[in-house]
């Protein structure tokens, strides 16, 4: 399967361009998040649009936090053209946790040892959380988690999964 995302045509730009009119509208949003989430720090692309793609950036910011910009190119009549990227020096973190029994959810000491804990709680991390994001946003995200026996980090990708609904609280592959 090729990738829609495709070299710009002029050489002096490197960026891709991400040219949304070609695809269906069912898999648009998934390209363009996978697309932000494979961003490395200094890079982006150019994102064109049929349509204003405002309500994307909403999502987008709830997803991502503050660790990708967003400028308009050209805005309409026909075509909207955003640039998408991740600043230099927004690299992701990860926060260290203890989850009790009940799924209750405070930080842990960040050099607490992973696994149980000896009290019936469970220290896990919780990794790649996008630049800017809050930590009570984190809290916030993995109450009522309570991972698998075993399972010592969390990618902040699966918690998300989990309240847009996963079936398995995003502890599945």
């Amino acid at each position: 399967m090729t990738s829609p995302i495709a070299p710009t045509a002029p050489a002096a730009q490197a960026e891709p361009v991400l040219d949304l009119r070609a695809i269906p509208p069912y898999q648009r949003h998934q390209l363009i998040f996978a697309s932000v989430q494979d961003l490395t720090p200094g890079d982006g692309f150019s994102l064109v649009n049929d349509h204003d793609p405002r309500p994307l950036h909403h999502q987008l910011l709830s997803l991502f936090g503050a660790s990708f910009s967003w400028e308009y190119l050209q805005q309409g009549p026909e075509v909207w053209q955003v640039r998408i990227a991740r600043p230099e020096g927004a690299a992701a973190a990860s926060l260290r946790v203890s989850i009790d029994r009940n799924g209750d959810v405070t930080v842990a000491v960040g050099d607490a040892k992973l696994g149980p804990d000896g009290s019936g709680a469970s220290v896990c991390e919780v990794t790649d959380i996008p630049p800017g994001t809050l930590e009570g946003d984190v809290l916030a995200l993995l109450q009522g988690v309570i991972p698998p026996a075993g399972v010592v980090s969390i990618a902040y990708e699966r918690l998300l999964a989990r309240r847009n609904g996963s079936c398995c609280g995003g502890m599945c592959g």
